[in-house]
């Protein structure tokens, strides 16, 4: 079943508070709890911060700083003589905000890696069944252009890896729009901002590659959704076993 924003966003929340956290985060984790319980939309009045001390009987000063770290996580809006209301949804923002923490660190890293292993993979069934031919067309260019690119034996390797990862991304980000699912899209975006920061742990290009990216656009192409999923499996297949090799360190 498909989350709501105010679900997401609780979600979110609730997994950023442990049992140690001082009483302003679980003060935040009560208040996505209602907006979650209550199913309100973007632009639900919650309260002043005077109705909100009163209503969880804690200070003024806790409220604000709960009423802060949600503002920050782009859950709630507020304004002064106004009050506070739930936020505009915009999944990429919370997303962006819990991810950079994570990514500070290298187990931070792996799991964005492997999320956007399951993203893929698990979206080849839509995008064989929604995909459009101008993006379809796209993709066969794409897939052209890194092999141009490996024949080009002028490149410097930095300068070749940097081009041939950007066409790399450029085809899994059209994969994902061509699922035309805005969620999944949203999800994919933010991810590969964040995974690109991981490029100097890829091998240098090769001839396989593209050969990959080819027998992926043509099992989209015979519209065979299984085959799809198999074969967009073997090609991620090289981000698993470098998370695997990582973790062994």
């Amino acid at each position: 079943m498909q989350l709501t924003m105010p679900e997401l966003t609780a979600k979110v929340t609730n997994a950023m508070v442990s049992p140690s956290s001082p009483q302003s985060a679980k003060i935040a984790e009560q208040i996505c709890n209602r907006i979650q319980k209550e199913k309100l939309t973007p632009g639900s009045f919650l309260g002043t911060v005077e109705s909100l001390t009163d209503q969880y009987r804690v200070s003024r000063s806790v409220i604000r700083e709960a009423v802060g770290t949600l503002r920050g996580l782009g859950i709630v809006t507020g304004r002064p003589k106004v009050g506070i209301s739930v936020a505009q949804g915009d999944i990429a923002s919370i997303l962006q905000k819990v991810l950079i923490p994570q990514m500070s660190q290298q187990k931070g890293w792996m799991e964005i890696a492997r999320f956007r292993v399951v993203i893929e993979i698990g979206s080849m069934p839509l995008v064989v069944e929604n995909i459009q031919p101008d993006l379809l067309n796209r993709l066969q260019e794409i897939v052209f252009e890194q092999s141009e690119l490996l024949k080009n034996q002028k490149l410097e390797p930095e300068f070749l890896l940097q081009e041939f990862a950007k066409k790399d991304m450029l085809f899994h980000e059209i994969l994902l729009t061509a699922a035309d699912q805005n969620l999944i899209s949203q999800f994919h975006q933010v991810v590969v901002n964040y995974f690109q920061q991981g490029i100097q742990h890829f091998p240098p290009p090769t001839d396989l590659f593209v050969e990959h990216h080819q027998q992926i656009v043509d099992a989209i192409k015979a519209r065979d959704p299984i085959l799809a999923v198999e074969r967009m499996t073997r090609h991620l297949q090289p981000v698993l076993t470098m998370i695997s090799s990582l973790r062994e360190h």
